[in-house]
C-alpha cells in the first residue's frame, strides 16, 4: 500500500542591517584626441582616489574604462572631440558612504549610484537560517493539515528550495545588492527562501 503524503511550500525570512556599500562614480576627461580625453580622465581619477578619507586604497577600483567620439554620442555635454569616462567602484563601510560621497564630488567626480548589501560570508548566513525557518513552518502546515484528518506528520521524505518572488524580482538575493538606493540611511535587508516539502503521514 502506498504511504499517504502530503506536500507543503513555506517561506523563511531574516533581516539584517546592510555592513557593505559600494560607490560608483565616475571621473570624466575631454581631449582633441582619444589619448588626451583618457590621460585627464586617468588623471581626475587618481586625484579622487586621493581625496578619499577613510578607506584604503585597495577598496578603490577601477571596472570601467571608455573612451568615445562625441560626435558618435547622443547629447554629448562637452564641444571636445572626445571623452573619457573611468569608472569607480568604492566599497566602504555603510556609515561612511556619505563622506565618501562628499570628497569624490568635491574632487570632482560625479556619483553614479550608492549601493548597499551584504558581505558574501554574512547573506549565507542568513540564507540558512532563513531555510531553518522555512523548514519550520512547512512542518507546522504539514502537522496542521494532517490534524485536520485525524493524521499525524511521520518522516520527511524530500525537500526541495524554491524560488521566492517579490511581484519585481527574487529576493533569495539580497534585495539591494540589485537596486541602486541613493538613501544614505539604508533600511535593513531582508533574505528570504522557499522550500516545498513533502511528509509521510501516519495514523495518529
Amino acid at each position: 500500500m502506498k504511504s499517504r503524503t502530503v506536500t507543503v511550500d513555506a517561506v523563511g525570512q531574516c533581516e539584517a542591517v546592510p555592513d557593505l556599500a559600494t560607490v560608483e562614480a565616475f571621473a570624466i576627461g575631454e581631449g582633441e584626441s582619444a589619448s588626451d580625453a583618457r590621460a585627464i580622465a586617468k588623471d581626475r581619477a587618481s586625484t579622487i582616489r586621493e581625496s578619499i578619507t577613510d578607506i584604503s586604497t585597495d577598496q578603490i577600483r577601477t571596472v570601467d574604462l571608455q573612451v568615445q567620439d562625441t560626435d558618435e554620442m547622443f547629447d554629448p555635454v562637452t564641444d571636445a572631440p572626445f571623452q573619457a569616462t573611468e569608472r569607480l567602484h568604492i566599497d566602504c563601510l555603510p556609515e561612511n558612504a556619505e563622506s565618501v560621497v562628499v570628497d569624490i564630488t568635491n574632487a570632482g567626480g560625479q556619483i553614479q549610484t550608492v549601493r548597499f548589501h551584504l558581505h558574501e560570508n554574512k547573506r549565507r548566513e542568513l540564507q540558512d537560517k532563513a531555510i531553518n525557518s522555512a523548514m519550520e513552518r512547512a512542518r507546522e502546515k504539514a502537522e496542521q493539515m494532517a490534524a485536520a484528518e485525524g493524521l499525524a506528520v511521520a518522516e520527511i521524505q524530500e525537500a526541495a528550495t524554491t524560488d521566492v518572488s517579490t511581484g519585481f524580482e527574487s529576493i533569495v538575493d539580497e534585495a539591494l545588492d540589485s537596486s541602486p538606493d541613493t538613501d544614505l540611511h539604508p533600511a535593513p535587508i531582508t533574505v528570504s527562501e522557499g522550500i516545498e516539502a513533502v511528509y509521510e503521514l501516519s495514523e495518529e
